[in-house]
């Protein structure tokens, strides 16, 4: 396989002056003249652009731009009859567009699409042989049924940490979707074992699987875990223990200019001025304020749904809700 992609094919199969900003022409997998291996380049790029910005572009907008990557990566290995290795490759890659495809489906509150989305990612991904992807896909599936059947939640998210191995998703698994079904059961002996675990998980982890903050599928930040941490501790009532793991997550990602991961941290932070054992209406309402701010160029659901739940918490704790930022943010949930 050729190392080198002609720019040209990028641009004409992106159809934009850059990866950053594909959408991406489903037809180009008809053209005859390309080499499977270029377009299996160019389908992988567009991947890693889209990883890449997810979260600073809007989730629509990379939604409307993975979704023919997903129907190029499904059709080539079946229209070109590929066998063996290369198969396996195509195969992996279709699952994780698939995987990509279903978290935008997740944070636009689709669930069903997303929990559709996850299994299939899953089976594709174990069938390819790729464990911590499969892991990955089944770690959301875990997240989607959390709300309602935390049990299941754990059962799920076990299968997904016996094949994840040693890798990022394994710390993912055990700080945030472990941590999180036992944080929803009030299980604080539950929280605090999955969030050790996760960290000892990480710190057996070499620094090139850290990776940036936010979204990825190969990799899991420090910043992210500790963010988790702080979510599963502050829910069971140890806000206090959270804010430790909150002033990591902000200082690790103040700066990065990672627009969804700054606003879910700066949720966190509201959460746990309202959670200690005095809480604070002003520092809550500046840290929602800053979130809703910053995600006015990327609205989405899940976060309309946690400037709900924080005016929520707000009026319990305090007297006093947030009602301007819920009316603000109410457009977004569909």
């Amino acid at each position: 396989m050729s190392d080198l992609v002609d720019r040209r094919f990028l641009l004409r199969a992106f159809g934009a002056s850059g990866v950053g900003a594909m959408s991406f022409d489903e037809s180009i997998h008809l053209d005859p003249v390309r080499s499977t291996t270029e377009l299996h380049q160019a389908c992988s790029a567009a991947l890693v652009a889209a990883v890449k910005g997810y979260e600073t572009s809007d989730l629509a907008t990379t939604a409307s731009s993975v979704r023919p990557l997903e129907s190029t990566t499904r059709a080539v290995p079946r229209e070109r009859r590929l066998r063996g290795r290369d198969a396996l490759d195509w195969m992996r890659l279709h699952a994780a567009v698939t995987m990509v495809s279903a978290g935008t489906d997740y944070d636009r509150g689709l669930r069903s699409d997303a929990a559709a989305r996850s299994d299939r990612a899953a089976s594709l991904a174990r069938a390819a042989g790729d464990g911590p992807l499969a892991a990955r896909a089944l770690a959301l599936r875990a997240r989607l049924v959390r709300q309602h059947n935390p049990t299941v939640s754990l059962q799920i998210a076990g299968a997904a940490a016996r094949i994840a191995g040693l890798s990022p998703t394994r710390a993912m698994i055990a700080g945030k979707v472990v941590a999180g079904a036992y944080a929803a059961t009030g299980d604080v002996v539950g929280v605090r074992d999955a969030v050790a675990r996760a960290w000892r998980t990480m710190e057996q982890l070499d620094d090139a699987a850290y990776g940036q903050p936010g979204f990825a599928l190969e990799t899991y930040s420090p910043a992210d875990l500790a963010l988790a941490s702080a979510e599963a501790l502050t829910t069971v009532g140890a806000a206090e223990d959270a804010r430790p793991y909150l002033e990591k997550a902000y200082g690790l990602i103040k700066d990065s200019g990672q627009t969804g991961m700054i606003v879910s941290v700066r949720m966190a932070q509201a959460r746990a001025a309202l959670g200690g054992a005095r809480p604070d209406h002003e520092e809550a309402a500046e840290h929602a304020a800053a979130a809703v701010a910053l995600a006015a160029d990327r609205p989405a659901e899940w976060v309309a749904r946690l400037v709900r739940d924080v005016s929520n918490l707000a009026e319990q704790r305090t007297g006093h809700a947030l009602d301007e930022l819920v009316a603000i943010t109410a457009a977004w949930i569909k």
